[in-house]
C-alpha cells in the first residue's frame, strides 16, 4: 500500500560543512563513477520505476537531466547553510508533483516514504564501496562519522527520522532486504542495462563533434560505461537478476581500479572535485563565517510535509 507523507513542522536539520566527509566525497569525480549503479538500484524500486518512466527525460535529454540534478541536489551539500536548507525544501516540494498510476493500475507517489528514502539510502552504500574499490577502506571511526553525516543529509532532504536506519547495522539489513524483497527488473532497469542504451546517447548540447566521431566515441565510452555499471552494482543485485559477471571481468575491474587509484593520487585535491564543489570550497575559504552552523536559529522549524 502506498503511504503519503503527513505535513508536519520539523526542527531545521543542520547543514553539512566544508570540514565534513560528505563535502570531500559527494562532489568528487570518483563518486560520479558510482552514480550509474545507484540510479539502477533506485529505478529498480517499482514506485521509482513508475515515476521515472512517466516523468523523467533520462533518455531524450540525459545531459539536461544530469545538469538539473546537479543544480538541484548538490547545493544541499555545497552551499551556505541557509541556501542548503532552502534547496532541501525545494527538492522535496518538486517531488510532490510526481504521482500517477503505474502499468498495473496502482497509484504511485514520489513522496512515498519507502521510495523517497530509498534514493538516499543507495548513497551510503555507493560511498563506502567507492572508497573500498577506488581508494582506501574507511576506518571504523570514519565510517561512524560518515554514517552520521549520511543521516544528517537525509534529514536535509526532508526524509523523516523514522525512515532512516538508526545504526549502520540496521542500514545494511534494510539495504539488502530492499534488494531481496522489493526491487524488480522493470522497464527502466531493462533500458539502462541494455548495450543499446549507451550507443544512443545524444551529443552534449552545443557540441561541434562530427556525428561520425561521436559514434566512434560512444563505441568506446559506451562499452566502458556499461562495464563500469555492471562492475559497481552490488553483488547481491547482480545475483538476483542474473547479470553476467565473470572472473575475467573481476580481474579487469581490479586492474582498472588500480590504475584509477594511481591517477587519483596524482591529481591535485581540488581537481578531484566537480566545479560546483570546487567553487563551494573556495567560497568557504573566503567567507568562513558564512558556514558557521550556529547561524541557524536553534529550535527553528520549517514545513517539509
Amino acid at each position: 500500500m502506498t503511504q503519503t507523507a503527513t505535513d508536519t513542522p520539523r526542527d531545521i536539520p543542520q547543514p553539512l560543512g566544508p570540514d565534513s566527509y560528505t563535502w570531500q566525497d559527494f562532489g568528487s569525480w570518483r563518486f560520479h563513477l558510482m552514480l550509474p549503479q545507484a540510479f539502477v538500484l533506485q529505478v529498480a524500486h517499482p514506485i521509482i520505476d513508475a515515476g521515472v518512466g512517466e516523468h523523467s527525460v533520462y533518455k531524450t535529454d540525459p545531459w539536461g537531466r544530469a545538469k538539473r540534478s546537479t543544480e538541484l541536489l548538490w547545493p544541499i551539500v555545497y552551499a551556505r547553510p541557509q541556501k542548503a536548507i532552502e534547496m532541501g525544501i525545494k527538492l522535496r516540494d518538486l517531488h510532490r508533483t510526481i504521482k500517477g498510476v503505474d502499468k498495473h493500475g496502482n497509484k504511485y507517489f514520489a513522496l512515498d516514504p519507502e521510495a523517497y528514502s530509498w534514493v538516499h539510502i543507495t548513497g551510503y552504500d555507493a560511498t563506502i564501496r567507492m572508497h573500498e574499490m577506488l581508494g582506501k577502506s574507511p576506518t571504523a571511526e570514519q565510517r561512524r562519522a560518515m554514517f552520521v553525516e549520511w543521516r544528517q543529509l537525509g534529514k536535509m532532504m526532508g526524509i523523516r527520522d523514522q525512515d532512516l536506519p538508526a545504526t549502520e547495522s540496521d542500514y545494511w539489513a534494510y539495504f539488502h532486504g530492499i534488494i531481496r524483497d522489493r526491487l524488480e527488473w522493470g522497464e527502466v532497469v531493462q533500458d539502462l542495462m541494455s548495450p543499446e542504451h549507451y550507443l544512443e546517447i545524444p551529443k552534449p548540447p552545443g557540441s561541434r563533434i562530427p556525428d561520425t566521431a561521436w559514434g566512434l566515441i560512444l563505441i568506446v565510452m559506451g562499452r566502458f560505461m556499461r562495464f563500469n555499471l555492471r562492475a559497481t552494482l552490488p553483488h547481491q543485485f547482480r545475483e538476483k537478476f542474473q547479470i553476467p559477471w565473470s572472473k575475467t571481468d573481476q580481474r579487469l575491474f581490479r586492474a582498472w581500479c588500480g590504475v584509477y587509484r594511481v591517477l587519483h593520487a596524482l591529481t591535485p585535491k581540488k581537481q578531484r572535485l566537480i566545479p560546483l564543489a570546487r567553487n563551494a570550497y573556495r567560497d568557504a575559504e573566503r567567507h568562513p563565517d558564512a558556514y558557521h552552523l550556529n547561524t541557524i536559529p536553534e529550535g527553528a522549524h520549517y514545513d517539509i510535509g
